[in-house]
């Protein structure tokens, strides 16, 4: 056996190993770790061919990688080439590649968000008898189609105009990624969405086709079945092109009466070239505790009317049907609370509103419209001179300069079980009901240059289902909205670009997003007289709390109405007029604020 050779000795005979490969040649020579020389552009556009080439040090003896890439993506020596697709764009795309030599191995990364196209199409939809029809907007006739509002580094916004076709689709090309005011005729919507959806639902007949004629019509009406007529009461045609003819409150009639006769000219706002469903129904007084209403009461279902230019005479007997009943249970402790620290003073609690509808040919279980043609079944008796097929409860669906005819009973501050709701529904099971209640708060808010406020309304709205317990609020207001960091509530003057707009989440439910209606000082003449308001001047709609405001008009005062937004289909960045109960609204309003 040999000893184990001595350290030294193994050094010796390596260092001369290495001496005679150098010397020769050999392979045991060892490249540097490599290091990446330049860097990789990050602009790209949809469809459009994208290239790096890679630069590494040493040149030479390097293996390169295309270790993380977006599809379609491809490393061919040293160049990367990539085409981005609609879905690739407009959002980010991370690359990774390695270099690799006998010395080691290095890695590159970026990412790449591709200017690209945003698609999207208004394409209401309408709930006729016939089922639901599509109604595309033809952009090839609005004056000015869609366009994309995006902020740059110093503060302003580029303007990237698309366009739309016949078929309601419509498209806004080279848009950078991430978030843009897409502008919609007088709506905006921030939204970082490459897809959008800004259609609705609506129940009734499409559109007209054909202009009316300009004459007048006359109807004559004969009923029969009528409950006996009473202080009160009120006898409704309801035609969707003419909706809400009251023909007797109460004196058109003698007192018990069960029979009544009417008849009338009216202006030619029909659409004569169509058939269209209609109603008659006598509306009743009911007492729900300690509320008044007024009750759907004997009815007729005129399924295909046809209304001609000129004399129109039909008799129809009315008939009542079945009795259904609710309780009416409402917190009203909750809804006063909602009214604290919402404006530039405390507000006053006006009233409250509540209507219980059904909605003709809307049968979806997952949709609710937006607007259109609604049944009353019960609605506040204060607003029994507005029964009408669109609305029997407008102080419900709008804050905003006030209407004093528009409110029905007093506020509801305190918890009130108001007992068993009777109410006659003789329509379809499958046609959807909806059920609104609102709370109203007065605000006066200053006018420049005058000493006469502006009086504004805050509606605090639920809409849902036939109730099956205690109604109250479903969302509640946004909490300290500032404008440039400064309170909403005080009077303040910002630039006509780049103002920010923030607040905390509101309090319990978060919403689906928020609705921004802001309107501007205007005076007016309204035939002899000279009327200060505030106008509508611009609806923005958000689900974020904090953002830089599109620009705004200088000169300009405007007052922010900010309401919270609940709904059960919604979705303000990508289909912000899609709608499903329930849905529900709370609202905060500025003071004055000057644009310069």
């Amino acid at each position: 056996m040999h000893p184990a050779p001595q350290r030294p000795v193994l050094l010796a005979i390596l260092a001369a190993a290495l001496f005679l490969a150098a010397c020769s040649g050999g392979s045991l020579d060892i490249a540097p770790e490599p290091v990446f020389t330049n860097a990789p552009g990050t602009a790209a556009t949809q469809g459009s061919t994208y290239t790096y080439q890679i630069q590494t040090e040493p040149s030479t003896g390097v293996t390169l990688t295309l270790a993380n890439a977006p599809s379609g993506a491809t490393l061919s020596g040293n160049t990367i080439t990539w085409t981005p697709t609609a879905a690739q764009s407009r959002v980010p795309n991370q690359f990774v590649v390695t270099a690799t030599t006998t010395g080691g191995t290095a890695a590159q990364s970026w990412s790449v968000t591709p200017a690209g196209t945003i698609n999207g199409s208004w394409i209401d939809t309408y709930w006729t008898p016939s089922g639901p029809m599509p109604w595309p907007l033809d952009w090839t006739k609005v004056a000015s189609g869609p366009a994309a509002l995006v902020r740059q580094s110093d503060g302003s916004f580029q303007s990237f105009q698309g366009s739309g076709n016949s078929d309601g689709t419509f498209s806004i090309p080279n848009v950078p990624g991430g978030y843009y005011w897409l502008l919609i005729g007088n709506s905006m919507d921030w939204t970082s969405a490459s897809n959008f959806d800004f259609g609705a639902d609506f129940a009734g007949q499409l559109p007209p086709t054909t202009a009316s004629s300009g004459s007048n019509m006359t109807l004559n009406i004969n009923l029969s079945g009528l409950d006996p007529l009473q202080t009160g009461d009120e006898v409704m045609f309801l035609e969707e092109s003419a909706p809400g003819f009251s023909f007797v409150s109460p004196a058109g009639s003698p007192a018990g009466a069960t029979t009544f006769s009417t008849g009338g000219i009216f202006g030619a706002t029909f659409d004569f070239a169509q058939s269209a469903p209609a109603f008659l129904a006598e509306y009743e007084p009911e007492a729900i505790g300690a509320l008044s209403a007024i009750g759907l009461g004997p009815s007729a279902t005129l399924p295909d009317l046809t209304l001609i230019d000129g004399f129109n005479s039909f008799n129809v007997t009315l008939a009542p049907s079945v009795p259904k009943s609710f309780d009416l249970s409402v917190k009203g402790s909750a809804w006063s609370a909602l009214f604290a620290n919402v404006a530039p003073t405390p507000p006053t609690l006006a009233g409250a509103n509540f209507a219980l509808e059904t909605i003709p040919f809307f049968t979806a279980t997952d949709k609710t419209p937006q607007a259109g043609v609604n049944l009353p079944l019960l609605a506040g008796l204060q607003i029994s001179s507005q029964p009408s097929f669109t609305s029997v409860a407008p102080s419900c669906t709008r804050s905003g300069p006030f209407h004093a005819d528009l409110l029905g009973e007093g506020p509801i501050t305190m918890d009130e079980d108001f007992g068993t709701v009777n109410f006659e529904d003789p329509f379809p099971s499958n046609w959807q009901r909806v059920f609104t209640l609102c709370e109203v708060a007065t605000v006066p808010i200053p006018f420049p240059g005058s000493t006469t406020p502006v009086p504004f309304q805050l509606v605090d709205t639920l809409s849902a289902a036939i109730p099956t317990s205690q109604l109250a609020p479903a969302v509640s207001q946004v909490q300290n909205p500032t404008l440039n960091g400064s309170s909403v509530f005080l009077p303040n003057t910002v630039a006509a670009t780049g103002a920010s707009l923030n607040w905390a989440v509101p309090n319990g439910t978060v919403p689906i997003g928020y609705k921004i209606n802001i309107f501007a000082a205007r005076t007016i003449t309204l035939g002899q007289q000279t009327v200060s308001t505030y106008l509508p001047y611009l609806s923005v709609y958000t689900a974020k709390n904090s953002f830089v405001l599109p620009p705004l008009q200088s000169g300009s005062t405007l007052v922010f109405v900010i309401t919270t937004i609940l709904d059960g289909a919604a979705n303000f960045e990508t289909k912000p007029n899609r709608s499903a109960l329930p849905t529900a609204s709370a609202s905060v309003i500025s003071a004055p604020i000057t644009i310069q």
